[in-house]
């Protein structure tokens, strides 16, 4: 009995195949299409704060030289009597201080501020040569802590971060359709997928080229802010399939009141921990608040990914010293260190300088994107007005009349290649085999 060539089996799977294809690709493209005029406008938002944010010290410091940068010098104050003359000023028990920054930077001294219901927090600034006050300002008052707000939350509280955390999920979605889209292209030819073409496919071709360089790049902030957003949700689901080291409980961290004793200074305090993590650069304290509260003093360890801030924490009680907890991130797990590195994946610090100009260079990419979509969308549905308008004015001339050929069509060929019949460019599009 005679056989059927496979070639024909294989031509008719592929004849098969082709419109599945078609109306998915279709499909992606409907969601590629409506998620970036939905959100696309705040994502570019999102994009261009971050990119300032990248260097957000360095601009508040270039902003603001008299409070936050110290031209004096010679010997420094300890942080006992740093924290000394941030409270005689401000008023109040303090709640943590940090080092400065850079050489030439000032302490910053914290405090609670504001109403039970509407907490704030205010930094007091204090010269480390002349253990003066440089002045003061409340966390989201000021240009960068400011643009923070509207980073992560929209400046609109716990309502604009779960947006921006939704927001980032749809975003992720985008960037994986528009990877999907694209990848046609590539697999016909690399030129079809990188090529840039002036005139009419310019816009087109800078949001196919731009959105596949910058995807990777994109997915990864993206991840990482939705990540931080829902930080509680997203730890709670790595517990579930990994092991994640519990911060202490409040009730081990009760200082023994005893009768008559005089607490540690932070300097003693600092000492004390530095033993525990002799290998650590101290970073910031947290003095005891209350009869019965603790120290805590922080520590950035050599491994640690992040640079702007310390994660190795000793814990001690502020009459004995006695280490209450311990916390050191060269003895963390590896579920440990994934949370840790959100923030300086998200900021680029984790790969040093070159890794913050890659995140403020890809911060842009949404606006060039949102742009170039913009204009292919507005292109296409101008077009299709004119066919429109066409098609019912030769509809209204009756049969005799010669009917408006659209401007882009698709087609699918005997070798199940889509082509296309755009009159200002003529090429085939890739194909899906």
């Amino acid at each position: 009995m005679p056989q059927e060539p496979s070639s024909d089996l294989s031509a008719d799977r592929q004849q098969h195949r082709a419109p599945r294809l078609l109306t998915w690709r279709r499909s992606w493209l409907r969601v590629h299409r409506w998620l970036g005029l939905s959100v696309g406008l705040v994502f570019v938002l999102i994009g261009l704060t971050g990119s300032v944010l990248v260097f957000d010290h360095a601009i508040d410091e270039w902003l603001n030289p008299g409070l936050l940068i110290s031209n004096a010098s010679g010997a420094r104050a300890n942080v006992e009597q740093v924290i000394a003359v941030a409270e005689e000023h401000f008023g109040a028990d303090a709640l943590s201080v940090t080092k400065p920054r850079i050489a030439n930077g000032v302490w910053s001294v914290w405090f609670a501020s504001g109403s039970e219901t509407q907490p704030s927090y205010t930094a007091v600034y204090v010269d480390p040569y002349m253990a003066t006050v440089t002045g003061q300002r409340t966390w989201g008052n000021d240009l960068m802590s400011w643009m923070y707000r509207l980073h992560y939350q929209l400046a609109a509280g716990t309502t604009g971060a779960i947006a921006v955390g939704i927001i980032g999920l749809l975003v992720m979605v985008s960037i994986f359709s528009g990877v999907y889209l694209w990848w046609p292209m590539w697999r016909h030819s690399w030129r079809s997928g990188f090529t840039v073409r002036s005139g009419k496919r310019l816009s087109f071709d800078l949001h196919k080229v731009v959105g596949i360089v910058s995807a990777l790049l994109l997915m990864v902030l993206a991840f990482t802010g939705v990540f931080m957003e829902f930080h509680s949700q997203c730890v709670e689901a790595i517990k579930s399939v990994a092991r994640v080291t519990s911060p202490p409980e409040e009730a081990e961290l009760k200082s023994k009141i005893i009768d008559g004793a005089t607490p540690l200074t932070a300097n003693a305090a600092i000492f004390i921990a530095a033993r525990i993590c002799p290998d650590g650069v101290f970073d910031h304290l947290h003095p005891p608040l209350g009869a019965d509260g603790h120290y805590e003093v922080a520590f950035r360890q050599s491994n640690e990914v992040q640079t702007t801030f310390g994660r190795s924490q000793v814990f001690l009680d502020q009459y004995s010293g006695e280490v209450l907890a311990i916390r050191l991130s060269n003895e963390s797990t590896i579920a440990d260190a994934f949370i840790a590195s959100q923030f300086p994946l998200h900021s680029g610090e984790a790969l040093g300088f070159a890794g913050r100009i890659t995140v403020f260079v890809s911060g842009l990419t949404p606006a060039i994107l949102y742009m170039t979509g913009l204009l292919v969308w507005r292109r296409k549905t101008r077009r299709n007005t004119l066919v429109l308008k066409q098609s019912l004015t030769d509809a209204d001339r009756g049969p005799t009349a010669t009917s408006c050929e659209p401007f882009f069509t698709l087609n699918v060929d005997d070798n199940n290649t889509f082509v296309s019949d755009e009159q200002s460019d003529g090429r085939e599009l890739p194909s899906l085999k």
